[in-house]
């Protein structure tokens, strides 16, 4: 027996619920008649296919700086090898090259004065060190002259000058002994700077040799989604190795599905999938759950609703009709359920570790215990405690809660 599609029987409810009232005139509450059958438990889900192999299209990793993009081409255009598939604003990094071309001139003009402001230190160190000399010979030949001549203070006079003199000499021997030291030790502060400078300049060099991203290959240029499951667009900024894009292998596709929270019962992986291309909704595929994301997460950071993201390989792919980008809907089968009897959801109710329902029909509706096994978003199997006839209430009764 072929296996009840859920969502046609769901679409014949509201009129057996209608027969339901009719048929029985003690029914006080809407009541199902339940009955065996073959059923499928579907969960829907809509989504698009998306590439299983592709090349990447990315900046380079070791260029550490934020690309702001002015232009990309159109998402699905075709390109060939070298055609420029992006371009990115270099407005900034041509004002911050500037700025270290300016500080390497910078740095090239204060070690130029270094080694004048060295040349001329040297030129005063001899200057003084001649002055002191020649004063020395002065004093000494002061000192050397009869004591008769001068009074006791001048000659301690004479005698302190001369000692001043040979520690004024001792100076700037020292001045210029260290003069080349200094001097090396400043320039090579200011090396260090420039070549930081030289560094940065070399940095932007690359930078602006990246302004316009080429296509590494032959393709169809499909835009890359952040991490919110937005795609790439104008004006966003990107950093090194982030992705821009890609180029798919043909041929080579899976569908991403995305199931809302509220449906994902009994979702596993290699569970069989029946998908709808909106490019031909008249075909219908098959596919297998390869995987299951762990938790529900939104799509869209504007939008708080969550959804658990399925990927499904495809049986049999056309390369020529499946196409990265293309939306789909889905109906993933979680489970079958052969000769059972099934219920919607909102008529079973639990407490502790037991479920039970309501029989209808009557005036008083009575609580009856069941064992329940699969579920779907709609429908719960029954394993035990209804039999086929039974009416179970789709309300709660009153007075109950």
């Amino acid at each position: 027996m072929k296996p009840v599609n859920v969502f046609r029987s769901l679409l014949l409810l509201p009129a057996a619920l209608g027969m339901a009232a009719c048929g029985s005139p003690d029914a006080d509450l809407p009541s199902i008649k339940t009955a065996r059958a073959d059923i499928e438990f579907l969960v829907a889900a809509e989504g698009e296919l998306i590439a299983s192999e592709a090349l990447p299209i990315a900046l380079p990793r070791d260029i550490r700086m934020e690309f702001n993009i002015v232009w990309m081409a159109p998402e699905f255009s075709a390109v060939k090898k070298g055609d420029v598939i992006a371009r990115f604003d270099d407005v900034q990094i041509q004002l911050d090259r500037e700025a270290s071309v300016l500080n390497v001139a910078k740095s090239d003009f204060k070690l130029a004065g270094t080694e004048r402001t060295g040349r001329l230190e040297r030129t005063r160190i001899d200057h003084e060190a001649e002055r002191v000399d020649g004063e020395r010979d002065i004093s000494e030949a002061f000192s050397e002259a009869d004591e008769r001549l001068f009074s006791r203070i001048e000659l301690i006079d004479i005698l302190a000058d001369i000692e001043y003199l040979d520690a004024e000499a001792s100076f700037l021997d020292w001045q210029f002994d260290t003069l080349d030291q200094r001097t090396r030790a400043e320039q090579n502060m200011i090396l260090a700077e420039k070549q930081g400078e030289l560094s940065k300049l070399e940095k932007q060099d690359s930078a602006l040799s990246l302004m316009e991203l080429r296509s590494p290959a032959d393709g169809t240029f499909v835009y890359s989604k952040t991490g919110w499951g937005g795609k790439m667009r104008k004006s966003r900024t990107v950093h090194a190795g982030m992705p821009i894009g890609m180029l798919p292998v043909k041929g080579k596709v899976r569908a991403r599905l995305f199931v809302p929270e509220s449906d994902a019962v009994g979702l596993e992986t290699g569970q069989p999938v029946r998908l709808w291309l909106d490019s031909a909704t008249d075909r219908e595929l098959s596919a297998t759950v390869s995987s299951v994301s762990p938790v529900a997460s939104p799509r869209d950071r504007k939008d708080p609703q969550k959804f658990f993201r399925v990927e499904a390989d495809i049986a049999e792919v056309d390369a020529e009709l499946m196409r990265v980008g293309s939306r789909l809907r889905a109906e993933i089968i979680t489970g079958q359920i052969r000769d059972g009897i099934t219920v919607p959801s909102q008529a079973v109710y639990g407490e502790a570790n037991a479920n039970y329902v309501y029989l209808g029909g009557a005036a008083e509706p009575v609580r009856r215990d069941v064992v329940v096994g699969r579920r779907s978003p709609d429908l719960v199997e029954i394993v035990s405690g209804l039999e086929p006839g039974d009416r179970v209430s789709l309300v709660t009764p009153a007075g109950e809660s």
